[in-house]
């Protein structure tokens, strides 16, 4: 077991595993497409991106394992900024008429656009690739 400091609050974890499931035990909320307990690590939708001390940019926090006194920060204005990013970025030739996807209401992308995007974009054309 080791200590690591999430959000400023410092709890005790298993040595191995990800910054994704440590914040998991503190029921820290870090949005995730590609991230499962039971799959290999993809880490390719960099939606759970996290800020760790010492480290200049945005991790992906399922792709980092847990190290002793790591410093975790799941929601400061760079990574409100980097998840923003990330869904505009999906959102980008995702259809916008959602009647008519197969997710019927039920899509993880949009939720997640609610909740983590911004409620404009900086792209103005009309054709999207589908």
């Amino acid at each position: 077991m080791i200590f690591v400091t999430i959000n400023n609050i410092l709890i005790q974890v298993k040595r191995n595993i990800t910054v994704i499931q440590a914040c998991s035990t503190l029921n820290v909320e870090i949005p995730r497409f590609c991230f499962h307990n039971k799959l290999l690590i993809a880490g390719n939708c960099r939606m759970c991106l996290v800020e760790i001390e010492k480290i200049p940019k945005p991790v992906a926090s399922c792709a980092i394992p847990v190290s002793s006194g790591i410093r975790v920060f799941t929601e400061t204005p760079l990574v409100r900024k980097a998840r923003e990013s990330v869904i505009e970025f999906l959102l980008l030739n995702h259809p916008l008429d959602c009647p008519i996807c197969d997710q019927g209401g039920e899509c993880d992308l949009q939720e997640q656009s609610f909740l983590f995007g911004s409620d404009k974009s900086r792209f103005f054309f009309k054709n999207k690739r589908s």
